[in-house]
Protein backbone atom coordinates (compact mmCIF):
# COMPACT_ATOMS: atom_id res chain seq x y z
CA UNK A 1 0.00 0.00 0.00
CA UNK A 2 1.34 3.49 -1.18
CA UNK A 3 0.83 6.63 0.46
CA UNK A 4 -1.50 7.50 -2.30
CA UNK A 5 -3.90 4.79 -1.96
CA UNK A 6 -4.69 5.08 1.69
CA UNK A 7 -8.28 6.87 2.14
CA UNK A 8 -8.88 10.10 3.09
CA UNK A 9 -8.30 10.65 7.33
CA UNK A 10 -11.40 10.19 9.24
CA UNK A 11 -12.67 11.94 12.71
CA UNK A 12 -11.05 8.98 14.87
CA UNK A 13 -9.09 9.54 18.22
CA UNK A 14 -5.62 10.43 17.46
CA UNK A 15 -3.36 7.98 19.17
CA UNK A 16 0.13 8.86 20.85
CA UNK A 17 2.81 8.03 18.40
CA UNK A 18 4.42 5.55 20.65
CA UNK A 19 0.92 3.47 20.79
CA UNK A 20 0.84 3.69 17.10
CA UNK A 21 3.89 1.99 17.08
CA UNK A 22 3.24 -0.50 19.44
CA UNK A 23 -0.35 -1.53 17.81
CA UNK A 24 1.61 -1.74 14.42
CA UNK A 25 4.15 -4.36 16.08
CA UNK A 26 1.14 -6.43 17.84
CA UNK A 27 -0.53 -6.97 14.50
CA UNK A 28 2.44 -7.51 12.66
CA UNK A 29 1.98 -4.77 10.49
CA UNK A 30 4.89 -3.83 8.37
CA UNK A 31 5.82 -0.26 7.37
CA UNK A 32 8.79 0.97 5.33
CA UNK A 33 10.04 3.99 3.07
CA UNK A 34 10.86 3.80 -0.08
CA UNK A 35 11.36 7.18 -1.68
CA UNK A 36 9.42 9.77 -0.60
CA UNK A 37 6.24 6.89 -0.20
CA UNK A 38 4.75 4.74 3.09
CA UNK A 39 4.55 1.76 2.52
CA UNK A 40 2.51 -0.89 4.42
CA UNK A 41 2.56 -4.84 4.44
CA UNK A 42 -0.42 -6.38 6.81
CA UNK A 43 -2.04 -9.47 7.73
CA UNK A 44 -5.23 -10.09 6.33
CA UNK A 45 -8.09 -8.12 8.66
CA UNK A 46 -4.86 -6.12 10.83
CA UNK A 47 -5.48 -2.92 9.08
CA UNK A 48 -8.51 -1.38 10.39
CA UNK A 49 -10.21 1.85 9.09
CA UNK A 50 -8.96 3.80 11.93
CA UNK A 51 -5.10 1.98 11.57
CA UNK A 52 -5.22 3.45 8.23
CA UNK A 53 -6.60 6.82 9.03
CA UNK A 54 -3.62 6.99 11.64
CA UNK A 55 -1.14 6.29 9.11
CA UNK A 56 -2.11 8.86 6.66
CA UNK A 57 -2.68 11.42 8.65
CA UNK A 58 0.74 10.88 10.14
CA UNK A 59 2.65 10.00 7.41
CA UNK A 60 5.49 12.65 7.78
CA UNK A 61 5.97 11.76 10.82
CA UNK A 62 6.13 8.10 10.57
CA UNK A 63 8.66 8.66 7.31
CA UNK A 64 11.02 10.92 9.87
CA UNK A 65 11.09 8.33 12.17
CA UNK A 66 11.91 5.77 9.96
CA UNK A 67 14.52 7.14 8.33
CA UNK A 68 16.20 8.42 11.43
CA UNK A 69 15.74 5.03 12.48
CA UNK A 70 17.63 3.90 9.69
CA UNK A 71 20.37 6.22 10.03
CA UNK A 72 21.10 5.35 13.60
CA UNK A 73 21.15 1.92 12.46
CA UNK A 74 23.96 2.68 9.62
CA UNK A 75 25.64 5.04 11.74
CA UNK A 76 29.31 3.98 11.52
CA UNK A 77 30.34 3.20 15.17
CA UNK A 78 33.27 5.65 15.45
CA UNK A 79 31.86 8.25 14.10
CA UNK A 80 30.13 11.05 16.55
CA UNK A 81 28.66 13.89 14.72
CA UNK A 82 28.95 16.89 17.44
CA UNK A 83 27.81 19.22 14.10
CA UNK A 84 26.22 17.09 10.87
CA UNK A 85 25.35 20.69 9.07
CA UNK A 86 27.31 23.15 7.47
CA UNK A 87 28.95 23.67 4.30
CA UNK A 88 32.62 23.70 4.93
CA UNK A 89 35.35 20.96 5.00
CA UNK A 90 34.18 18.57 7.87
CA UNK A 91 36.05 17.91 10.96
CA UNK A 92 37.00 14.55 12.07
CA UNK A 93 38.79 14.42 15.63
CA UNK A 94 40.86 12.45 17.54
CA UNK A 95 39.80 12.52 21.46
CA UNK A 96 43.32 11.74 23.98
CA UNK A 97 43.76 8.54 25.95
CA UNK A 98 40.63 9.20 27.36
CA UNK A 99 38.60 8.43 24.22
CA UNK A 100 36.02 10.73 24.98
CA UNK A 101 34.82 12.33 21.90
CA UNK A 102 32.84 15.15 24.62
CA UNK A 103 36.03 16.35 24.58
CA UNK A 104 35.36 18.53 22.13
CA UNK A 105 31.69 19.58 22.55
CA UNK A 106 33.14 23.46 23.82
CA UNK A 107 35.30 23.90 20.57
CA UNK A 108 32.60 22.22 18.30
CA UNK A 109 29.96 25.13 19.97
CA UNK A 110 32.30 28.11 19.44
CA UNK A 111 33.30 26.97 15.71
CA UNK A 112 29.93 27.70 14.52
CA UNK A 113 27.07 26.47 12.61
CA UNK A 114 28.22 25.60 9.62
CA UNK A 115 31.68 23.68 10.57
CA UNK A 116 30.42 20.20 10.27
CA UNK A 117 32.24 18.53 12.99
CA UNK A 118 32.57 15.21 14.40
CA UNK A 119 34.92 13.42 17.20
CA UNK A 120 36.12 9.68 16.46
CA UNK A 121 35.44 7.05 19.25
CA UNK A 122 37.69 4.77 19.45
CA UNK A 123 37.05 0.91 20.23
CA UNK A 124 36.79 0.05 23.65
CA UNK A 125 35.15 3.43 24.91
CA UNK A 126 31.48 1.72 24.37
CA UNK A 127 32.37 -1.17 26.92
CA UNK A 128 31.60 -3.70 24.47
CA UNK A 129 34.45 -4.09 22.14
CA UNK A 130 38.21 -4.65 22.88
CA UNK A 131 40.57 -1.54 22.63
CA UNK A 132 43.16 -2.03 20.01
CA UNK A 133 46.99 -1.55 21.35
CA UNK A 134 48.43 -0.38 18.15
CA UNK A 135 48.51 3.79 16.64
CA UNK A 136 48.27 2.62 13.29
CA UNK A 137 45.59 -0.18 14.04
CA UNK A 138 43.62 2.68 15.25
CA UNK A 139 44.39 5.00 12.71
CA UNK A 140 43.13 2.09 10.28
CA UNK A 141 39.92 1.54 11.87
CA UNK A 142 39.03 5.28 11.87
CA UNK A 143 40.00 5.27 8.02
CA UNK A 144 37.80 2.43 7.35
CA UNK A 145 35.04 4.39 9.15
CA UNK A 146 35.06 7.79 7.44
CA UNK A 147 35.29 6.50 4.06
CA UNK A 148 31.98 4.91 4.53
CA UNK A 149 30.43 7.62 5.95
CA UNK A 150 32.23 10.24 3.66
CA UNK A 151 33.60 8.34 0.55
CA UNK A 152 35.39 11.50 -0.78
CA UNK A 153 37.21 13.65 0.92
CA UNK A 154 38.43 16.65 1.38
CA UNK A 155 38.93 16.25 4.94
CA UNK A 156 40.36 17.90 8.25
CA UNK A 157 41.70 15.29 10.24
CA UNK A 158 42.39 16.55 14.08
CA UNK A 159 43.57 14.99 17.21
CA UNK A 160 44.06 16.20 21.07
CA UNK A 161 47.10 15.45 23.42
CA UNK A 162 47.89 11.91 23.20
CA UNK A 163 44.60 11.61 20.25
CA UNK A 164 47.31 13.79 17.93
CA UNK A 165 49.70 10.85 17.29
CA UNK A 166 46.70 8.83 15.92
CA UNK A 167 45.47 11.48 14.16
CA UNK A 168 48.56 12.16 12.34
CA UNK A 169 48.68 7.95 11.31
CA UNK A 170 44.97 8.61 10.31
CA UNK A 171 45.58 11.52 7.60
CA UNK A 172 49.00 9.70 6.96
CA UNK A 173 46.86 6.53 5.43
CA UNK A 174 43.99 8.74 3.52
CA UNK A 175 46.51 10.37 2.08
CA UNK A 176 48.48 7.17 0.93
CA UNK A 177 44.74 5.93 -0.53
CA UNK A 178 44.39 9.60 -2.51
CA UNK A 179 42.30 11.02 -0.31
CA UNK A 180 42.37 14.50 0.11
CA UNK A 181 43.35 15.83 3.36
CA UNK A 182 43.44 19.35 3.30
CA UNK A 183 44.55 20.20 7.10
CA UNK A 184 45.90 18.04 10.21
CA UNK A 185 45.21 20.55 13.02
CA UNK A 186 47.06 19.10 16.25
CA UNK A 187 45.70 20.72 19.83
CA UNK A 188 48.22 20.63 22.19
CA UNK A 189 49.60 17.49 20.53
CA UNK A 190 52.20 15.52 22.69
CA UNK A 191 54.99 13.46 21.13
CA UNK A 192 55.36 9.97 21.68
CA UNK A 193 58.82 10.19 22.94
CA UNK A 194 57.47 12.92 25.82
CA UNK A 195 56.37 9.60 27.81
CA UNK A 196 60.03 7.90 27.97
CA UNK A 197 60.87 11.54 29.64
CA UNK A 198 57.59 11.69 32.32
CA UNK A 199 59.88 13.54 35.19
CA UNK A 200 60.86 16.31 32.74
CA UNK A 201 57.26 17.14 31.37
CA UNK A 202 56.05 17.09 34.79
CA UNK A 203 58.51 19.54 35.93
CA UNK A 204 57.48 21.81 33.02
CA UNK A 205 53.54 21.15 33.79
CA UNK A 206 53.81 21.63 37.16
CA UNK A 207 55.87 25.17 36.20
CA UNK A 208 53.58 26.36 34.13
CA UNK A 209 50.71 25.76 36.39
CA UNK A 210 51.91 27.04 39.55
CA UNK A 211 52.74 30.73 37.35
CA UNK A 212 48.86 30.51 36.45
CA UNK A 213 48.60 30.21 39.98
CA UNK A 214 50.41 32.53 41.21
CA UNK A 215 48.84 35.27 39.12
CA UNK A 216 45.76 33.97 40.51
CA UNK A 217 46.43 34.28 44.29
CA UNK A 218 47.76 37.29 43.83
CA UNK A 219 44.02 38.85 43.70
CA UNK A 220 43.47 37.56 47.55
CA UNK A 221 43.72 39.23 50.39
CA UNK A 222 46.20 37.83 52.57
CA UNK A 223 49.43 35.81 52.19
CA UNK A 224 47.30 32.79 54.19
CA UNK A 225 44.65 32.76 52.01
CA UNK A 226 47.19 32.77 49.20
CA UNK A 227 49.18 29.90 50.39
CA UNK A 228 45.99 27.52 51.26
CA UNK A 229 44.67 28.62 47.78
CA UNK A 230 47.53 28.07 45.85
CA UNK A 231 48.58 24.72 47.60
CA UNK A 232 44.81 23.38 47.15
CA UNK A 233 44.96 23.95 43.52
CA UNK A 234 48.40 22.88 43.32
CA UNK A 235 47.27 19.19 44.88
CA UNK A 236 44.25 19.14 42.58
CA UNK A 237 46.62 19.27 39.35
CA UNK A 238 48.68 16.93 40.27
CA UNK A 239 46.37 14.25 41.01
CA UNK A 240 45.16 15.01 37.65
CA UNK A 241 48.40 14.94 36.02
CA UNK A 242 49.13 11.14 37.85
CA UNK A 243 47.42 9.37 34.55
CA UNK A 244 49.77 10.97 32.17
CA UNK A 245 53.00 10.06 34.16
CA UNK A 246 52.07 6.17 33.93
CA UNK A 247 51.20 6.10 36.84
CA UNK A 248 49.34 2.52 37.98
CA UNK A 249 45.42 3.26 38.53
CA UNK A 250 43.49 2.02 41.12
CA UNK A 251 41.48 -1.44 40.15
CA UNK A 252 37.85 0.26 39.06
CA UNK A 253 35.23 -2.49 40.49
CA UNK A 254 32.14 -0.98 38.34
CA UNK A 255 32.60 -2.44 34.95
CA UNK A 256 32.57 0.59 33.06
CA UNK A 257 35.12 2.17 35.22
CA UNK A 258 37.55 -0.76 34.37
CA UNK A 259 36.69 -0.52 30.78
CA UNK A 260 37.47 3.01 30.35
CA UNK A 261 40.71 1.89 32.74
CA UNK A 262 41.63 -0.82 30.17
CA UNK A 263 40.95 1.94 27.14
CA UNK A 264 43.34 4.32 28.65
CA UNK A 265 46.18 2.21 29.80
CA UNK A 266 46.37 0.32 26.44
CA UNK A 267 45.71 3.51 24.43
CA UNK A 268 48.89 5.32 26.59
CA UNK A 269 50.57 1.98 25.76
CA UNK A 270 49.73 2.21 21.86
CA UNK A 271 51.05 5.69 22.08
CA UNK A 272 54.44 4.84 23.51
CA UNK A 273 55.28 3.09 20.59
CA UNK A 274 54.31 5.03 18.05
CA UNK A 275 57.45 6.31 15.82
CA UNK A 276 55.83 9.28 13.71
CA UNK A 277 57.09 9.12 9.80
CA UNK A 278 57.53 12.25 7.31
CA UNK A 279 53.87 14.01 6.40
CA UNK A 280 54.28 16.32 3.26
CA UNK A 281 50.83 17.54 3.69
CA UNK A 282 49.85 20.62 5.55
CA UNK A 283 50.17 20.40 9.52
CA UNK A 284 48.29 23.11 12.26
CA UNK A 285 49.63 23.18 15.33
CA UNK A 286 47.07 24.88 18.02
CA UNK A 287 49.34 25.27 21.54
CA UNK A 288 48.00 26.56 24.38
CA UNK A 289 50.04 29.67 25.10
CA UNK A 290 53.83 30.29 23.82
CA UNK A 291 55.63 28.85 26.55
CA UNK A 292 54.72 25.31 25.22
CA UNK A 293 57.56 25.93 22.75
CA UNK A 294 59.57 25.06 26.03
CA UNK A 295 57.72 22.84 27.85
CA UNK A 296 58.10 19.14 28.48
CA UNK A 297 55.57 18.35 25.97
CA UNK A 298 58.01 19.29 23.05
CA UNK A 299 56.36 20.16 20.15
CA UNK A 300 59.27 20.97 19.03
CA UNK A 301 59.96 16.92 18.00
CA UNK A 302 57.13 16.95 15.47
CA UNK A 303 59.41 18.75 13.35
CA UNK A 304 61.41 16.59 11.74
CA UNK A 305 58.52 14.99 10.41
CA UNK A 306 56.66 17.80 9.67
CA UNK A 307 59.14 20.63 9.25
CA UNK A 308 56.86 23.00 7.58
CA UNK A 309 53.89 23.22 10.65
CA UNK A 310 52.75 26.11 11.14
CA UNK A 311 52.36 27.18 15.49
CA UNK A 312 49.34 28.56 16.55
CA UNK A 313 49.18 29.96 20.00
CA UNK A 314 46.21 30.30 22.53
CA UNK A 315 46.62 33.28 25.42
CA UNK A 316 49.02 33.13 27.90
CA UNK A 317 46.82 32.05 30.74
CA UNK A 318 45.58 28.82 28.41
CA UNK A 319 46.82 25.39 29.86
CA UNK A 320 46.36 21.72 27.59
CA UNK A 321 43.80 19.95 30.17
CA UNK A 322 41.73 23.18 29.35
CA UNK A 323 41.90 24.54 26.18
CA UNK A 324 39.70 23.18 24.42
CA UNK A 325 36.77 23.81 27.02
CA UNK A 326 35.15 26.90 28.06
CA UNK A 327 36.21 29.77 29.08
CA UNK A 328 39.40 28.48 26.51
CA UNK A 329 37.36 27.20 23.65
CA UNK A 330 36.82 30.51 22.29
CA UNK A 331 40.66 31.64 21.71
CA UNK A 332 40.85 28.13 20.65
CA UNK A 333 38.11 28.49 17.87
CA UNK A 334 39.48 32.07 16.65
CA UNK A 335 43.22 30.27 16.02
CA UNK A 336 41.38 27.82 13.78
CA UNK A 337 39.65 29.84 11.85
CA UNK A 338 42.86 32.02 11.48
CA UNK A 339 44.61 28.90 10.17
CA UNK A 340 41.73 27.60 7.84
CA UNK A 341 41.50 31.74 6.44
CA UNK A 342 45.17 31.56 5.74
CA UNK A 343 44.51 28.45 3.75
CA UNK A 344 41.83 29.82 2.10
CA UNK A 345 43.77 33.36 1.44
Amino acid sequence: MSASSMKSPMSAPVMQFSELLADLAVKDIKVWVEGDRLRCNAPAGALTAELRDQLQGRRGEIIAFLNMATAAATQSPAIVPLQSRGTRTPIYAVPGHVGAPSSFLDLSKNLGGDQPFYALQPPGFDGQSEPMDRVEDIAEYFARQIVEYQPTGPYIIAGYCSGASTAFELAQILRQRKSEVSCVALFGPLHPTTYGEWPRRLYFLARGKAESFLHETAKLPTFSARLRYFGSRLREHFRALVPLVGSKEPVATDPVLASRALLKSTAIAAFQRYAPTPYSGRVCIFLPNKAWLRSGAAPHRWLPVVPHAEFYFGPDDCNEATMLMEPDAPAIADLYRQATQKQND
